[in-house]
């Protein structure tokens, strides 16, 4: 609803433009809009990555205690040191059932014996790159534990900022632009009748995020703010600080989504949105 109240406001731009406290009010809906838009994104990140990045570090660095252990077993069997034999040689098993936090203890373990029997173990093909890389992996993979945690803490963080934001941007709407669209009311009853008709808050039974777009530059990347969008005409957006936008419960079937900012030449293309599916698009824009 903000998003179509302020796609009206700016068509309109010319009526109100020179009426500063108006204009001073408007710029605060498009930056509170800005900040849910950046919230929202930070709710909609997709955290199955950080998970699987977990997982495979995990993997790795149980791979390469699993191996320079059974090394430094065969080692110490040799010389018939039966301590040390124990203390490194870990079956799958034992690595594989190991809590997160205890995995990284017993890859210390193997590696402090790797360092300290360095000389010995080279003939047995233990060497002090493949010592270094274990150490790594155990950096990598502590770094990696609290990833997913930390990533379910900001969806929350982000979902409970949201709250005083829509707070502000109601008092902001009903108290203020409100108000003064009054002064409109006869002066130009056009941009008076739409504004009020976009103010209307449809309740929809179901919120389905139908299409997630993030904005790009064409070369380097970079994430693209305050792109103008259209879908089919008719639904209005502007992209996020961060480049992105959503547009929820679009019927199924072919849509065009088209994209202008000041600078970039303009885009259209078509998309598909399947029922009970989001459909994902990175748009690149290319500067003038």
């Amino acid at each position: 609803m903000q998003q179509a109240t302020s796609g009206v406001l700016h068509a309109f731009n010319a009526v109100w433009t020179a009426n500063t406290p108006f204009s001073d009010a408007v710029d605060e809906l498009d930056d509170g809009i800005d900040t849910i838009g950046e919230q929202r994104d930070i709710q909609l990140q997709d955290n199955t990555g950080v998970a699987e990045d977990k997982q495979l570090s995990r993997e790795d660095l149980e791979d390469r205690t699993y191996t320079i252990g059974k090394v430094i077993a065969f080692y110490a069997s040799t010389i018939k040191n039966r301590k040390l034999f124990e203390k490194v040689n870990y079956t799958r098993s034992e690595l594989r059932n190991a809590r997160d936090n205890e995995v990284p203890t017993l890859a210390q373990k193997v590696h402090e014996e790797a360092v300290a029997n360095a000389a010995a173990i080279l003939p047995y093909g233990v060497t002090g790159t493949m010592t270094t890389d274990l150490g790594t992996a155990k950096d990598s993979y502590v770094t990696a534990i609290g990833k997913p945690r930390e990533a379910l803490t900001e969806s929350s963080a982000a979902t409970e900022r949201l709250v005083p934001i829509f707070d502000d941007q109601g008092v902001l709407l009903s108290e203020r632009i409100d108000n003064g669209m009054e002064l409109y009311r006869e002066s130009n009853n056009d941009f008076y009748t739409q504004y009020f008709n976009a103010r209307i808050i449809v309740n929809s039974p179901v919120t389905k995020i139908a299409l997630t777009v993030h904005f790009e530059e064409e070369i380097g990347s970079a994430a693209i703010k305050h792109v103008n969008v259209l879908v089919d005409a008719g639904v209005k957006r502007r992209s996020s600080t961060l480049g992105n936008i959503i547009v929820q419960n679009l019927a199924e079937g072919a849509h065009t989504i088209a994209a202008t900012l000041p600078g970039y030449l303009p885009v259209s293309e078509p998309f598909n949105v399947i029922a009970g599916e989001t459909t994902k698009l990175v748009i690149k824009m290319k500067k003038v």
